[in-house]
């Protein structure tokens, strides 16, 4: 089965209609005769019987100069609908879908499927991305002052894998706060995609050493997290925040990582963050 549309580049959202709905895995293709030099395009789906319009994290915010796509997406849906933002140039634009056969007792036990975690597969469709910031020898930080990270999610969600802070220090405290205000100065901190071939572009920002006028609404009140060091510089090492546990952040939302030299000499300090770039779930 499958069911195509001729599309008008244009913002306004087209839809495609899937008569009796696509069930079990679906391919969505968009191409072009003639593709855009710039914009984007995001693709939602509406499962059948359902009101809610559901985003595809895979195609949500995607340049059109990057067509043909071809698009995963599961379940049972009815409709499909696309926009595109800020295209330029471009002609002869389709979207369709097609039903993907599935091994026949797939969903009863009966056949295996290949899995992997989602960490691997975010970083094959090029959504991983990581940023370091780093206070090394030259770039001490002083007994009791605060260096902070200004951290922008854009126009996507995020959802933090990893975090991991080392220091060379006695004592040092980290306190997370969201919706700064008055956030100036500081140096761009860039992200960096895991994936070289095949990278979706970051929508997420950050910079070290920002000022601000105020720090905003702590993440976790009245706890803190504190690492602590030797008393003498020679036993000093590092420490880290084990994984295991994510922490989901919405989109167009702004946090600052307030890190602060609790200690009695200067510290030397990095702090590694690894993150997915989309919503909570990827299509198959």
């Amino acid at each position: 089965m499958s069911a195509q549309k001729s599309l008008n580049l244009g913002d306004d959202p087209q839809f495609l209609a899937l008569p009796g709905g696509m069930y079990g895995a679906q391919q969505l293709v968009l191409s072009f005769s003639q593709v855009p030099t710039s914009g984007t395009f995001s693709i939602q789906v509406l499962p059948v019987g359902s009101s809610e319009w559901v985003p595809l994290s895979k195609a949500t915010n995607l340049p059109a100069s990057g067509a043909p796509y071809f698009i995963r997406s599961a379940g049972w849906i009815g409709r499909v609908r696309i926009k595109f933002d800020g295209v330029v140039g471009g002609a002869g634009g389709v979207l369709w879908a097609e039903q993907i056969e599935l091994p026949s007792g797939l969903f009863e036990g009966l056949a295996a499927i290949t899995t992997q975690p989602y960490t691997e597969a975010n970083v094959k469709n090029g959504l991983q991305f990581y940023i370091r910031a780093v206070w090394p020898k030259g770039q001490t930080i002083p007994a009791g002052q605060t260096r902070k990270i200004w951290f922008s999610t854009g126009s996507s969600p995020v959802i933090v894998k990893a975090r991991v802070f080392e220091f060379d220090a006695e004592e040092i405290r980290i306190d997370l706060y969201a919706n700064p205000t008055g956030v100036t100065g500081g140096s761009i901190i860039t992200p960096q995609n895991y994936n070289r071939v095949a990278p979706v572009a970051a929508v997420s920002q950050a910079k070290k050493n920002v000022t601000t006028v105020t720090d905003g609404t702590p993440f976790d009140p009245s706890d803190p997290e504190y690492f602590f060091g030797a008393s003498n510089s020679p036993q000093r090492t590092p420490g880290s925040i084990l994984q295991g546990r994510e922490r989901i952040v919405p989109a167009n939302a702004e946090f600052i990582v307030a890190i602060t030299n609790t200690g009695s000499g200067a510290a030397r300090a990095q702090y590694f963050l690894d993150y997915y770039q989309g919503g909570t779930d990827l299509p198959i």
